[in-house]
């Protein structure tokens, strides 16, 4: 019975074992320290390159890792591909105009034309006035009557008779 439970036993103190193996010494020693602060001098650097970079991100990634995450390298999750993005802008700062029609003679169209004969002017005194250019002439009185824009005016009276 004691066999069977040190058999058991015997894989989860392995695991424990290779557990405390594979942690991280934290702070690291001086000299990774260091290099950690170099790379990420470069990686804030203006004069580095896209290339020099992205080599000084993989190496300080991998100085972060615990030895067992450096030795299974990178995982999916860690840096994700980008799609790859067009030269081209997908909507152009200019349009181009459209290609005009050639221009002919315009086909015949219907249309109606509308004759609306004027309105007559009716004086209050029930006479019908003779609309002129500008003024109307009382065919009753003959006085002569100014166009306003509401209608005609009589500048003698100053009686206004709407159109």
């Amino acid at each position: 019975m004691a066999a069977r439970i040190a058999l058991l036993a015997a894989p989860a103190l392995a695991a424990t074992l290779a557990a405390a193996v594979e942690t991280a010494v934290w702070p690291p020693p001086s000299d990774i320290e260091t290099r950690m602060h170099e790379l990420q001098g470069v990686l804030s650097s203006r004069e580095a390159t896209v290339a020099q970079r992205e080599a000084a991100r993989e190496e300080l990634s991998g100085l972060l890792k615990s030895p067992a995450g450096q030795a299974r390298g990178r995982t999916a999750d860690e840096k994700p591909t980008r799609p790859a993005r067009s030269p081209l802008d997908p909507f152009p700062r200019f349009v181009r105009p459209a290609e005009n029609p050639p221009i002919g003679p315009a086909p015949p169209m219907a249309h109606i034309e509308v004759v609306v004969p004027p309105r007559p002017i009716v004086m209050p005194s029930g006479s019908v006035a003779a609309p002129a250019s500008h003024f109307a002439i009382d065919p009753r009185t003959g006085a002569v009557l100014h166009e306003i824009p509401g209608g005609y005016i009589d500048p003698r009276t100053g009686q206004v008779t709407p159109r």
